[in-house]
């Protein structure tokens, strides 16, 4: 007997799904969770990027009906090839709106997303993870898209910095951007802007020169929590199209049992609040502190921040606060800063707000001249 005869003889199946409900009560999201699908995602630098996911799909069921098709689901994924970028979304979410008989339709993609990336001294090549996410919903006839990337960075504490002799604590962070935006927004924007505001990033192959610069790095760029999560809204929301924005960074302490947190959420609509009157008032812009002069001038003669403290015959800690102009350097230690970075000794001086003898004799001897010429600026 034939398969074809088999067949024909099944008798049709009872659809259970269809059936009327009447508890009365309509469910917000029924589908699939957990299903692992291969799919493709754009890749910035070579198109495409093959990767497998963790796919949740969902519709809004209304109360008169008992359920929904689980294997419609799969279905539509099926025919879209596993293509998944935001412009499919709005065709896939339509699908499962048709397909199922729903108003409502949600779908989430959580996925592994490679780049790769460079050490920094020896350029050895290797590839770095991120764990991304794609939310898309659409009721009735509007869209709406949320872009989810978590970035693993490093982060150096500015405290203990600065109270330590011999180095500071550190600890890797994760920094996780929720993104809305009108504009297309590639993944390693994303992830490049975080790291870019972190006190280093992070790397899967690194050789001991590589090591040092990281480690060096991070030294010379402390970060707090709360420096973190907003150094990192305010370079994302520079981009074009941005109509929503949450940052969290979650600080993995490395001298404590428990975590440092920050959240900030954010839209073009939030208004600049006026800061509070007891804060210390800040410097006009256009006036740089010698603190901040002193460390663009060691930074631009590639001298890390101790080596250069170590010729200044300070400890790291130290130059560190006179960088955050917490402190002074002596008279001496001025003179060998002059020599360090090829700047006029009588020029660090003044910068440092210290007048030379030499100059304060001048001065005393004619102090109506100098008041003139002070006036005349």
């Amino acid at each position: 007997m034939s398969a074809v005869v088999q067949k024909s003889r099944i008798p049709d199946l009872p659809d259970h799904a269809n059936e009327l409900d009447t508890r009365a009560l309509a469910i917000d999201r029924v589908g699939i969770k957990g299903l692992s699908y291969p799919i493709r995602v754009l890749d910035r630098e070579n198109r495409e990027q093959h990767t497998v996911a963790t796919i949740n799909a969902y519709v809004g069921l209304p109360q008169e009906f008992k359920g929904t098709h689980m294997s419609r689901f799969v279905e539509i994924l099926n025919q879209v090839r596993g293509q998944m970028t935001f412009r499919q979304f709005p065709e896939i979410l339509r699908q499962i709106q048709d397909r199922l008989d729903a108003t409502d339709a949600y779908i989430e993609v959580e996925l592994p997303y490679f780049m790769e990336k460079k050490a920094p001294v020896s350029g050895a090549p290797s590839l770095m993870n991120y764990n991304c996410r794609f939310e898309g919903q659409r009721r009735g006839n509007e869209n709406q898209f949320l872009l989810v990337v978590e970035v693993p960075v490093k982060s150096l504490c500015p405290c203990s910095k600065a109270v330590s002799e011999y180095g500071a604590h550190n600890q890797r962070s994760y920094v996780t951007v929720e993104v809305r935006s009108n504009e297309f927004i590639w993944l390693e924007d994303i992830i490049e802007d975080v790291e870019a505001c972190a006190s280093a990033p992070l790397f899967t192959l690194l050789k001991r020169d590589d090591e040092k610069y990281v480690t060096e790095l991070a030294y010379d760029n402390p970060k707090f929590v709360e420096d973190l999560v907003r150094d990192v809204v305010v370079k994302i929301r520079e981009r074009p199209g941005i109509e929503w924005l949450r940052v969290a960074a979650e600080n993995k302490e490395s001298i404590h049992n428990h975590s440092a947190y920050g959240e900030i959420t954010w839209s073009p609509d939030d208004k600049a609040e006026t800061p509070r009157s007891d804060f210390r008032p800040t410097a006009p812009e256009t006036v740089q502190s010698f603190g901040s002069w002193l460390r663009s001038e060691r930074v631009s003669n590639n001298l890390n921040q101790r080596s250069f403290a170590d010729k200044l015959s300070v400890s790291s800690s130290f130059l560190s606060r006179v960088e955050s102009d917490e402190k002074r350097l002596s008279g001496e230690a001025l003179s060998r800063a002059a020599e360090l970075l090829g700047v006029d000794p009588v020029q660090m001086q003044l910068r440092a707000g210290v007048v030379p003898p030499d100059l304060a004799e001048k001065i005393a001897a004619n102090p109506d001249a100098f008041l003139s010429w002070i006036a005349k600026r």
